[in-house]
């Protein structure tokens, strides 16, 4: 009997476990499928789509992230940057050929040597000039003389001795002596030769002030055609800076524009000039455009064709300029977000320049005033 009840009461303790086991099951399977099937609470709309514009909701998430401002119109100087190189003023140099091939009799400058307009640099005997100068001679000596035939012939036909004929023969024959002796004047200029120097080596002169930057004659030296000058004289007080400007930049460029240098052998130094000249004409290859800026350059340190890069800075005028961050950009294009009424934007695109003073240039698009996002407009659609 005992036994009995004993059995009674485990099978009873079985079933309840089992019943609890069971209840346990459901819980765990059917609370999450119930919870599945209540519908969630919707969120709130971050942005509604309005007539091709965008409205942020008082619930919208990104009313709070956003950045509106005003837009400014400042006066900016635009820059184009560009590599140059340091020539010299071709005014203010020249190259000294002889006029004729001779032998160096003597030479009167030395190299870095500062020299005048019209100084003597070196004399040289030629075979031409010598040719010239006996010309000459001959052709002044045939124009005395037949102009002492011509008053001859004039005195005579006057007291009525000289027939008229023979008056005019002898005029005819000054003419041709006057005519022979202005050609061979003209040969002498052209060689530099002068009349009282007749007879006697010719001497070069320096046609600039300046200094003898290249020298590559020596006393002695016979020249016959010679393909490099044998004195070259420049005045390097001042010099011209050549620079190729991108056919993009061009409308940015302008005589009289300050332009600011650096040169690759002074790095520290900035040198100030000005444009000089524009090139009318762009190179097909290159695409590019020459622009000389004259600079000063009194101590000489510029040296032609030395590097240098070059800045130009256009004249003062009022642009749009936003903050960078304010331009948003989509394959081939820029634009911004314009506010239209409160929290309602629309999409523009605009034309952006360069960057100054760290604010993006906008050439089209945009005017004063308007409102855009300054910030966070990536959030935006």
């Amino acid at each position: 009997m005992s036994e009995t009840k004993k059995n009674s009461q485990t099978t009873r303790n079985r079933n309840i476990i089992l019943v609890v086991v069971i209840a346990l099951l459901l819980l765990v399977v059917i609370i999450p499928q119930l919870r599945r099937d209540m519908p969630e609470p919707e969120a709130p709309a971050q942005y509604v789509r309005i007539d091709g514009k965008v409205f942020l909701p008082e619930t919208s998430p990104i009313r709070q992230s956003i950045q509106v401002g005003e837009v400014q119109v400042e006066t900016v100087r635009r820059e184009v940057s560009a590599p140059a190189t340091v020539e010299a003023n071709p005014s203010k140099r020249a190259n000294i050929y002889p006029p004729a091939g001779g032998r160096i009799v003597e030479l009167f400058v030395s190299m870095g040597q500062s020299v005048r307009a019209g100084q003597p640099l070196f004399e040289i005997y030629s075979p031409d000039v010598a040719e010239v100068q006996t010309e000459f001679v001959s052709a002044r000596s045939s124009l005395v003389q037949a102009e002492r035939d011509l008053r001859r012939k004039e005195d005579l036909h006057e007291r009525g001795i000289t027939p008229l004929r023979e008056l005019e023969e002898a005029r005819t024959e000054y003419e041709i002596a006057e005519s022979e002796m202005q050609g061979t004047r003209l040969k002498m200029q052209i060689l530099g030769l002068e009349e009282d120097h007749v007879g006697k080596p010719l001497i070069i002169r320096s046609p600039i002030n300046g200094r003898v930057v290249d020298l590559q004659v020596a006393p002695g030296e016979f020249i016959s055609e010679p393909e490099e000058p044998l004195l070259i004289i420049a005045d390097l007080s001042s010099v011209w800076v050549t620079a190729r400007i991108q056919e993009k930049d061009i409308r940015f460029v302008n005589t009289g524009d300050d332009v600011t240098a650096r040169f690759t052998a002074y790095p520290g130094d900035v040198y100030e000039g000005t444009v000089l000249f524009v090139s009318d004409i762009l190179d097909e290859e290159t695409r590019t455009t020459r622009v000389r800026v004259e600079f000063d350059n009194e101590d000489r340190k510029l040296k032609p064709g030395m590097f240098a890069n070059v800045r130009f800075h256009s004249a003062p005028a009022p642009h749009v300029v936003l903050e960078p961050r304010a331009v948003l950009q989509r394959r081939d294009f820029s634009y911004v977000y314009v506010q239209s009424q409160p929290y309602t934007f629309e999409m523009r695109e605009v034309t952006t320049g360069e960057m100054i003073d760290n604010k993006l240039v906008i050439l089209e698009g945009l005017h004063e005033g308007e409102i855009v996002i300054m910030h966070n407009a990536v959030m935006l659609p």
